[in-house]
């Protein structure tokens, strides 16, 4: 609303108040009227001054406002516009990066693969290493590089060559260390274990086996020969730096696996069956025969010998001494009977000499054949294996072929040793009747001499 409509309104309702105002106040009221009326208009034009100052100074001051917003906007598009163009440049920059990305990638996968699988077999060889017993953080180590999924770092590509470089350093070497080992029946005991490289453990003169998934040291349920045993016993008890002989398994424990598979000598014995044992017993009972004929020939060629060198005294405890014991107690009889004299005492030392001999030759003749015995009663067990349960496992044909073999080979064993003996004390005995009949034929021809001479 403007001024003037103001000043319309203030006259109308001047008028409309005129019939109320009384005489009494006549012009008076009218010109103090005029006065309210101008004062009034007077501050509306001043207000309106005021109110029109302040939009202007408001106007200024969003102009300045809307010169500012419209500069920002300038300087936003202006930077939308580099960025835009940085933009462009970076996509260009990007896709040749992407790249060069895509084929460092390849070599790298390619690394990775490579690692990946070195990784996956050092972890096998870790586990299953008697280095790992005595150091068992190196276990973890190649679990963790095994189950990498990124491309290797620096640091731990030098942890794989640190893996290879100590199992190829550590297999030349022996240590001892303090483990727990176990049993076979279950027993647990820490004990001073010596590792040979990467090949045996042992403690005391027990060969060990290494679990390498639980990190255990197992006492192998059969031990290997005494020999073995010995070598082992001389490694743990060894001081630092000495030398000492030890039986090693270049198969980091499949031979020795074999080794204590292998039946014994004592089993080998007992799969023979009885067919064995009385076999053992043949070649025993030879043995004692062809020993006992052996030093009693020894003995009497002995005294043969010292009797020779001493013809002058005669002693009657060698089959010489008794001849010519029997030629000078006969000698003044005819020559026939003193050959008989003699010829009897041949004989009767000749049958001494001979005894047993012919015992061994029948022991060394019926061994093979019992052996032979055995193979054949082997064989049928094997052959009512099959009949009963076919040829699908050879474990049940195992005993019968096992008897059939060794009753043959016991047999063998048992007949070769005495028919050797045989021969040495059948050429022993040749050889002391060969003495016997050239002393008695030289008295009998001293005794033919003699009566040559008398008639």
């Amino acid at each position: 609303m403007n001024w003037n409509s103001r000043f319309t309104q203030a006259l109308l309702a001047g008028l409309f108040l005129l019939p109320t105002l009384g005489q009494a106040q006549g012009a008076e009221g009218l010109t103090e009227l005029l006065s309210k009326v101008n004062a009034q208009a007077q501050e509306e034009s001043r207000i309106n001054k005021e109110r029109e100052a302040r939009f202007r100074s408001a106007a200024s001051e969003q102009a300045k406002l809307l010169a500012d917003a419209q500069a920002a906007v300038r300087n936003a598009e202006a930077e939308r516009d580099a960025l835009r163009s940085e933009f462009d440049e970076n996509e260009v920059k990007i896709g040749e990066l992407q790249d060069v990305l895509d084929r460092r990638t390849g070599d790298l996968g390619e690394l990775f693969g490579v690692f990946r699988q070195t990784a996956d077999d050092v972890e096998t060889t870790v586990y299953a290493s008697l280095i790992s017993a005595e150091m068992p953080a190196r276990k973890e180590t190649a679990s963790a590089l095994a189950e990498a999924t990124e491309v290797p770092s620096i640091g731990q590509m030098r942890a794989l060559w640190q893996l290879l470089i100590e199992e190829v350093a550590y297999s030349g070497t022996v240590h001892s260390f303090n483990h727990e080992v176990i049993d076979p029946d279950g027993t647990r005991f820490a004990a001073d274990v010596v590792r040979v490289g990467t090949f045996n453990v042992v403690t005391d003169d027990l060969y060990l086996n290494y679990l390498g998934e639980d990190g255990e040291l197992l006492v192998l349920p059969r031990q290997p020969a005494g020999y073995v045993r010995s070598s082992a016993a001389a490694m743990a008890s060894a001081a630092p730096g000495e030398r000492v002989d030890f039986t090693i398994d270049p198969s980091r424990g499949a031979l020795l696996g074999l080794l204590v598979q292998s039946p014994s000598l004592k089993e080998r014995v007992a799969q023979g069956g009885t067919v064995g044992y009385a076999i053992i017993a043949i070649g025993i009972i030879g043995l004692l025969i062809v020993l006992e004929r052996f030093l009693r020939l020894s003995r009497i060629t002995s005294r043969m010998k010292r009797q020779l060198k001493n013809l002058d005294k005669v002693e009657e405890d060698n089959p010489l001494g008794r001849v010519m014991t029997a030629y000078y107690e006969n000698k003044h009889l005819d020559i026939e009977t003193v050959e008989r004299k003699l010829q009897e005492v041949v004989i009767l030392d000749m049958a001494e000499i001979k005894k047993g001999l012919p015992i061994v030759k029948v022991l060394a003749a019926v061994a093979p054949l019992m052996g032979l015995l055995g193979t054949v009663t082997g064989m049928i067990g094997t052959f009512q294996a099959i009949t009963l349960f076919g040829t699908g496992d050879p474990k049940l044909m195992a005993g019968g072929i096992s008897q059939a073999l060794i009753t043959t080979v016991l047999g063998l064993c048992a007949a070769i040793p005495l028919l050797l003996t045989h021969s040495m004390l059948s050429a022993k005995v040749t050889q002391i009747g060969k003495m016997i009949s050239e002393q008695a034929a030289g008295l009998m021809a001293k005794k033919a001499e003699a009566e040559a001479k008398g008639a």
